[in-house]
């Protein structure tokens, strides 16, 4: 009789606090931020780690670097093969000393500059490029109807498509020669892929949505990785 009235006191107090915590509801436990797919958290300054799917010309896009300062600096070689988890460092300032004083980047064009270029596809014109940072917008904005057809607006070759760079959707860069790229996203169906010679006006997607949801293309064009301005290149409407 003792034993059952000791094991009254003991068991009843510990049911009533696992009845009170079943009732507390779920435990919050607080989760690291979200962040976009190729903006990875740097294991030493100017660092980043390869992802699967990224490749030369998608990182050094996402930074706003050449693409052949970023392999130089990694002691990389064609045809740029990573590997993820693959550490890159971003900056070697030495090197980036003597780039800035040696080119200058403007936004006309500049003496290897591809001809022949042609609209990547029809609609209105509802954004400029403004390098502004308040309002920055690194290349141009043409609506459209989804599904339209988007072409390529130079020969060249697909260095990189895919969803690697989140902001851009479903993109496609295509590299014109080794001064001038040029870049299409928010497509609908990518047609075009990686190592696809293509020619000026062949149709290499479809368009999508932006993350508002109107049916748009974002398009840009490179000079040795910095964002020029189209229209000084594109023929005039």
């Amino acid at each position: 009789m003792v034993t059952i009235n000791f094991m009254r006191k003991v068991m009843l107090p510990m049911l009533v606090i696992a009845l009170l915590q079943s009732c507390a509801g779920p435990r919050k436990i607080k989760l690291p931020p979200v962040t976009e797919g190729w903006q990875q958290s740097k294991p030493i300054k100017n660092g980043y780690l390869v992802q699967k799917n990224d490749s030369l010309y998608s990182i050094a896009w996402s930074f706003g670097l050449d693409y052949r300062d970023l392999a130089s600096i990694n002691k990389l070689h064609p045809p740029y093969k990573l590997l993820p988890g693959q550490h890159l460092l971003l900056k070697s300032p030495r090197a980036l000393r003597k780039k800035s004083n040696s080119i200058a980047i403007s936004t006309t064009p500049a003496p290897n500059v591809p001809s022949h270029w042609q609209w990547p596809t029809k609609g209105k014109l509802a954004s400029t490029f403004n390098n502004y940072k308040a309002q920055k917008n690194q290349g141009i904005d043409i609506v459209g109807n989804f599904g339209q057809a988007i072409f390529s607006c130079n020969k060249g070759t697909v260095v990189y498509s895919g969803t690697g760079i989140k902001s851009y959707g479903k993109l496609i860069i295509i590299k014109h020669n080794e001064d001038y790229l040029s870049a299409y996203a928010h497509n609908k169906e990518i047609l075009a892929f990686e190592g696809d010679h293509v020619r000026a006006g062949q149709q290499i997607a479809t368009m999508g949505n932006n993350r508002e949801g109107k049916s748009m293309l974002h398009f840009e064009i490179r000079l040795l990785g910095k964002p020029v301005d189209p229209l000084n290149y594109l023929p005039k409407k």
